[in-house]
């Protein structure tokens, strides 16, 4: 047996001084989140160039969007038949991942429009009683007639598409060029 009457009271179990690991690590447990001014500037400035990377995609995303979006071909939406006045009808244009609404206002009277609000991109829905389109996540309220922001946090139209009423069909081509 080993005679344990000479044993440093500062070691450790496994023999290592608590002065030397004090000396190896000398940070204290509070000053672990420190950040110096280096990291900090260096992580604003990352920060900074992700930002300008993301509003870069974001506009070219809207450029591409709005020169596919006018090179589009006229496409045949739904018979005159088809809608009641007041009525609606849903379709895409001008792809499948597009989703897209007619409004019939009148005899002869056609509006249509891309079916994501303007605000965070839910989907408008029609109330024919109001003459309205209706944005439910957030209240938002639209005119049938143009699209324009009437309520609620949407500051932008709903993009409007062409519409035209030949041979008993309504047919849509391409988005209306807007200044807002």
């Amino acid at each position: 047996m080993a005679d344990n009457s000479h044993r440093d009271p500062k070691r450790t179990p496994n023999g290592d001084s608590e002065s030397r690991w004090r000396q190896d690590f000398p940070i204290q447990s509070g000053e672990d989140s420190y950040a110096t001014r280096r990291e900090f500037t260096k992580f604003l400035g990352l920060t900074s160039v992700a930002f300008v990377f993301g509003t870069f995609v974001a506009a070219a995303r809207k450029i591409w969007k709005h020169w596919v979006g006018t090179s589009s071909e006229a496409r045949s939406v739904a018979g005159l038949s088809e809608i009641d006045i007041g009525g609606y009808k849903l379709f895409r244009y001008p792809t499948q991942d597009d989703p897209c609404i007619l409004l019939r206002l009148g005899t002869n009277e056609f509006t249509a429009f891309n079916q994501n609000c303007s605000h965070l991109a839910c989907p408008v829905h029609f109330d024919s009683q109001a003459g309205q389109l209706l944005c439910p996540c957030h209240v938002g309220v639209f005119s049938a007639e143009d699209g324009r922001a009437l309520a609620g946090p949407p500051r932008r139209r709903l993009e409007v598409l062409n519409v035209e009423v030949h041979d008993a069909q309504v047919w849509v081509e391409g988005f209306e060029e807007t200044s807002t």
